[in-house]
């Protein structure tokens, strides 16, 4: 929860950051099911004092939500879930390392909200580009948008 507080406050202030927190058991819920799944890697990083400083989730795609919603179907079949470095670890590479142990090289596409520049500037630099569309994100992410990034492995 310390790093979409991280994340999202900043970007898009106290109220949306709020519900985010209030969602917690809706989050955690996420992250059980990605844990449970046997099609999905999941890491976590920790530092020398047992701190949470990163997590990762990627798996198979679509995620069941992109069906409900109606969006698109997906370019390519594996999906970058998340991807989350606390700010003490920006910059230590930490995020590649998680990046890289959870997809390797492979073709994957991720969603990402609309005005997150830091984090899509991260996902440009390890290959992935930014697709033409935008659509408006449910539940406590609701008043924003998000699109997909695509990365599609060198020919």
């Amino acid at each position: 929860m310390h790093c979409l507080d991280e994340t999202y406050r900043p970007l898009f202030g106290d109220a949306f950051a709020d519900r985010q927190q209030a969602a917690a058991g809706r989050t955690a819920g996420y992250d059980r099911a990605l844990l449970a799944d046997p099609h999905v890697r999941t890491l976590l990083a920790f530092d020398d004092d047992g701190t949470a400083l990163g997590l990762v989730s990627a798996g198979p795609a679509p995620a069941a939500w992109e069906g409900r919603a109606g969006v698109p179907a997906p370019l390519v079949p594996r999906q970058l879930f998340q991807l989350y470095v606390r700010r003490a670890a920006h910059g230590t590479g930490l995020g590649a390392a998680l990046l890289e142990a959870a997809l390797g090289p492979a073709d994957a596409y991720l969603w990402i909200m609309d005005g997150n520049a830091r984090a899509e500037r991260f996902y440009v630099k390890h290959g992935f580009r930014a697709l033409a569309e935008s659509f408006p994100a449910g539940g406590p992410w609701a008043g924003q948008h998000m699109h997909r990034m695509l990365r599609r492995e060198p020919a």
